[in-house]
């Protein structure tokens, strides 16, 4: 299965760690020099705790590798009593700085972690108040409230696009392996026409040059005759190849409607190969979003017919019948393999039919029916729902 990322902390940008860092760092030094400037001396433990805690603040902005060692929920902890002892002691001298600190505190618990921890640490910041009762504890209660019910909703909407990262990364890798799969198909695809058309005609007429070259050292009529049937090979074999070239080409439709852009494919096709077709088409409104796709049905079918029918005929007709397009491809070819008419879902189960041409009839959610006459042509009629 694909890797899929994740919402958890060591997918954050360093610039969320810095900065929570450097705002842990402010808010310690900024109580040691408030303590140590009040009027009422703090006790000393809690002098000391509030050095040692500056000290670790310090240690976690400069060197990071401080805190990587440990739980995400270690830190937060040593934050969370810390503030809960700061508060018990100082809450009647620095009202704004535990405030503060509360702040920081639930930024931090919504940023780095989920929404269940961050309504632990709302639930026992209450219960801290509600049993110890601190100086002004009365007034920095409702802000721990309101507070904390915004980092939980903070948390909450971060999971939530979370997880909607996690499914648009999934969906980019599925689609990349799609991509990928369907370019080796594309690719064993070239590989299968050149070998089977150019490259066996190139075969032939190197082959067939070592004849002449034979014949005209013994007979010089014979071998100036076998000459000219090789040059009208060569300028087949130079058409065989353009039209090769031109079917690996990317469609170039914009601007143009469908009605059009399949015109212009049926014009190339009688230039390259020299088969006759013929084209009609009713005045199509609402163009289906599948636009290139109906464009290759109709170029790999005109394909086909170059390569395996053996057709002096092909007609393609182009037409809208409600809210479904109707496409009839008709040459008087060699035809398919088969005889008689098979619907999509039959030539798929019997594994006969143009198998490029069903892959993307069925991914439009169209329908189609191969109708073979050996020695007497085919019909492709395909329906796709606009």
């Amino acid at each position: 299965m694909t890797n899929r990322v994740t919402a958890e902390p060591k997918y954050l940008s360093p610039l969320w760690w810095q900065s929570l860092a450097v705002i842990r760092t402010i808010l310690a030094l900024a109580f040691l020099a408030v303590g140590s400037a009040a009027v009422r001396i703090l006790p000393l433990p809690i002098m000391l705790l509030a050095s040692a805690f500056t000290i670790y603040s310090l240690l976690a902005l400069l060197w990071r590798d401080v805190e990587q060692h440990w739980p995400p929920m270690l830190s937060m902890g040593i934050d969370v009593v810390i503030f809960l002892v700061f508060a018990h002691y100082s809450a009647d001298q620095t009202l704004w700085f535990n405030s503060l600190f509360y702040v920081y505190l639930l930024l931090e618990a919504a940023i780095l972690h989920s929404w269940r921890e961050v309504f632990a640490v709302l639930v026992l910041c209450q219960g801290f108040f509600l049993l110890l009762k601190p100086a002004q504890g009365d007034i920095l209660q409702p802000l721990v409230m309101l507070a904390g019910i915004l980092a939980c909703t903070l948390a909450l909407e971060k999971r939530v696009l979370g997880d909607h990262l996690n499914d648009a990364v999934f969906q980019i890798g599925l689609l990349r392996g799609e991509a990928e799969k369907l370019r080796e198909t594309e690719r064993q695809r070239i590989a299968d026409d050149f070998h089977d058309g150019p490259l066996q005609s190139f075969i032939s007429f190197q082959m067939r040059l070592s004849v002449v070259q034979q014949m005209l050292s013994r007979d010089l009529a014979t071998g100036l005759r076998e000459l000219q049937d090789l040059q009208s090979v060569c300028r087949s074999q130079v058409a065989e190849l353009r039209a090769f070239v031109r079917g690996m080409r990317p469609l170039e439709v914009e601007g143009e409607s469908l009605s059009t852009a399949i015109r212009r494919l049926v014009d190339n096709f009688k230039k390259d190969t020299g088969i006759s077709a013929s084209y009609s088409s009713q005045e199509v409104t609402g163009e289906p979003e599948s636009f290139l796709e109906v464009l290759q049905i109709v170029r790999e079918s005109l394909n086909n017919v170059q390569k395996h029918s053996k057709a002096s005929r092909v007609a393609i007709s182009l037409t809208k019948q409600g809210e479904m397009l109707h496409i009839e491809l008709e040459d008087d070819g060699t035809g398919f393999p088969f005889s008689g008419n098979y619907d999509l879902s039959e030539l798929e189960a019997l594994r006969i039919g143009p198998g490029s041409i069903k892959r993307r009839v069925r991914s439009l959610g169209g329908e189609m029916v191969a109708s073979s006459r050996p020695g007497h042509g085919a019909t492709l009629r395909i329906r796709i729902p606009l």
